[in-house]
């Protein structure tokens, strides 16, 4: 005798009214603006589409390098509007270096800022997006499980950031060696800066050692 499947033809139970209740957060709460320095944060854009691949929804983000967590996020469209309200949720943190890919926005929006430009030292931000859409049926370039409306590809994709990302930093952070690996010496002046952050007061529980050789170290 065949089983039937109890929710053929028609969705499951627990579809879309608990979906839409999520209230996934823009903005991580483990990291304090005005306190924690983010020594250095990737920001990348990741594609997806509600609908129609025609009908594209970007995510853009930024990832702190050195707590690997994701730190802020907004969705919408591939253009500057959409990285300025990103940069928006980030002026309230404490940024000492950028690290992009090659989009000229970027470049243009962090000009005077220290801003490293290049896709390795981008690995992790771009590990990041593979690992979304290892997790996300609807960030999967060839999938079916695609979302149907902006609202529920938002919340989805957001709160998946909230509870996996924005709120899962250990209490305590090892010593981190933070080498030139991190901070490439893309400027002449770059050597200077890193014995300047070394003896800058962070007013924070992060606190420098002295630059050594052409590292400079921090601890938590």
């Amino acid at each position: 005798m065949s089983r039937q499947c109890t929710h053929y033809g028609r969705w499951p139970q627990h579809g879309f009214t608990s979906l839409k209740k999520l209230r996934p957060q823009s903005v991580t709460s483990r990291i304090q603006p005005g306190s924690d320095v983010i020594v250095c944060a990737e920001m990348d854009e990741q594609w997806g589409y509600v609908g129609a691949k025609s009908r594209q929804r970007w995510l853009f983000y930024a990832y702190d390098r050195i707590r690997r967590t994701v730190v802020a996020h907004v969705f919408g469209e591939r253009t500057l509007a959409t990285l300025e309200r990103l940069l928006s949720l980030l002026s309230a943190f404490e940024v000492v270096v950028w690290m992009t890919d090659g989009w000229p926005l970027y470049e243009s929006r962090l000009k005077g800022k220290l801003h490293v430009i290049s896709k390795r030292y981008t690995q992790r931000i771009e590990r990041h997006n593979l690992n979304l859409r290892q997790h996300l049926a609807r960030l999967g370039r060839k999938s079916l499980s695609f979302s149907k409306s902006v609202e529920l590809h938002d919340k989805v994709i957001g709160h998946y950031l909230t509870i996996s990302k924005l709120e899962s930093l250990p209490i305590f952070v090892p010593i981190y060696r933070l080498s030139l690996v991190h901070i490439p010496p893309v400027w002449p002046e770059l050597r200077a800066f890193a014995r300047r952050v070394s003896r800058y007061h962070l007013q924070t529980h992060y606190f420098a050692l002295p630059v050594v050789g052409n590292s400079l170290y921090v601890r938590h």
